[in-house]
């Protein structure tokens, strides 16, 4: 529930507003006493209303932009959101180059849904055509399509944004990773690998840190590792490090996860994975967050479409350990393999399901689709709308939410 999604909720502050003027009408005999009594008939009000609204109420007047500003305020509004979230919940979905607070409720005794709820917007910078996003402790971090791939991390509780400057400059085959050490203090890795290109002058190799306490970039590794990862290889963060899908720089075949840690400023062993994917068959292979401290992993076979899905019990950056959480032949369902650049996803534990996003064949790619996949052959489809772009693919990302600053 994010303030600083833009959201058609000003009706419902302008009736809190009344509310609060006829309560500011109030006679007392003590008008020494009516300045704290206002203070706190103003946070019992706003406790009322959602925080997709607060950024409406923020924009009504100083006092109510203060206290909705202030920190405690703010982790008691994310309290009482958590405790109504029995039948939905929120994810961040990137689409058309826009990121998107959706609603998703899994368990109506109708039909699924995942519904639009907001776009991102920032009072200091409107953040627009979003190339990728990659998700740490409730911040986002957030690489544009244009020419230049800026690059800006957003609090969206906060409505804050810092666009960080390049140590020389951004490369359009750029992977990146936001996390945190042992102190929580906050760094961006960088880093891409083209010493292969073709062309020797295009051939390029870096690997550098940003921290945000010295706001200065320093190299981590000058040499090219004994891995590689496609470039629509999405990485996800558990405790502040960083896991990706990788294989053998020599055989694809091998594969495994990379961790960085951003404690050791370096990456750890390569992790086992519990299946044997072939990179070079196309497998599909992605990694989803599963609360705070867990992460998922889909395999699908591009040959047979069988899916599987595995859930962490155990996550160091230099050790995992894995349990089942679904297998399902997708052949009768859908008949065809994920495609590589989409299939990310989330799971539904309560529920036993896995919800995977993609384009629709049926539509020759032009619409977005989720599909919801369950044991015992329970299988849904939810249309996501027209994909402008065809370059753009749907991208989901579980959020937590957290009160962060990016200064």
């Amino acid at each position: 529930m994010c303030p600083w999604f833009r959201v058609e909720r000003n009706e419902e502050a302008k009736r809190v507003y009344r509310e609060f003027e006829a309560y500011s009408n109030i006679k007392d005999s003590t008008m020494a006493k009516m300045s704290d009594v206002l203070q706190d008939l103003v946070v019992e009000v706003l406790s009322k209303i959602p925080l997709t609204s607060l950024r409406a109420v923020r924009l009504t007047c100083k006092k109510w932009n203060d206290v909705s500003k202030d920190r405690s305020f703010i982790k008691k509004q994310i309290g009482e959101a958590k405790k109504k979230q029995v039948n939905e919940f929120e994810v961040i979905m990137i689409t058309n180059f826009k990121v998107y607070l959706m609603s998703v409720d899994l368990h109506s005794h109708v039909d699924p849904s995942i519904t639009p709820k907001g776009t991102l917007t920032s009072l200091n910078d409107e953040v627009n055509d979003i190339r990728r996003v990659f998700h740490c402790d409730g911040l986002l971090l957030c690489i544009t399509k244009d020419l230049n791939f800026r690059l800006v991390v957003w609090n969206p509780y906060f409505g804050q944004t810092k666009w960080i400057k390049p140590r020389n400059c951004y490369h359009r085959l750029d992977n990146y990773a936001l996390g945190y050490d042992e102190n929580k203090k906050y760094k961006v890795l960088r880093f891409v690998d083209d010493s292969n290109a073709y062309r020797v002058e295009e051939r390029i190799c870096v690997f550098e840190l940003y921290s945000f306490e010295s706001d200065l970039w320093k190299v981590v590794l000058n040499v090219s590792p004994e891995w590689e990862m496609k470039f629509c290889s999405r990485g996800l963060s558990v405790k502040g490090n960083t896991y990706w899908y990788a294989t053998d720089h020599l055989d694809e075949d091998v594969d495994f996860l990379i961790c960085f840690d951003f404690t050791a400023e370096r990456f750890g062993p390569r992790l086992p994975l519990p299946f044997n994917a072939s990179a070079s068959n196309e497998d599909i292979v992605t990694l989803s967050n599963v609360g705070e401290e867990q992460f998922a992993v889909l395999f699908q076979d591009d040959d047979t479409l069988r899916m599987e899905i595995w859930v962490t019990s155990k996550v160091e950056p230099t050790e995992v350990s894995w349990n089942k959480f679904l297998a399902v032949d997708m052949s009768p369902l859908i008949r065809f393999a994920f495609l590589g650049e989409a299939g990310s996803f989330f799971i539904d534990q309560t529920k036993d399901v896995a919800v995977v996003f993609d384009k629709d064949i049926d539509s020759f790619y032009t619409r977005g689709i989720a599909y919801i996949i369950g044991k015992e052959g329970y299988f849904k489809k939810v249309d996501l709308g027209e994909v402008a772009d065809p370059n753009c693919y749907p991208l989901v990302l579980m959020f937590q939410a957290q009160c962060k600053s990016v200064s």
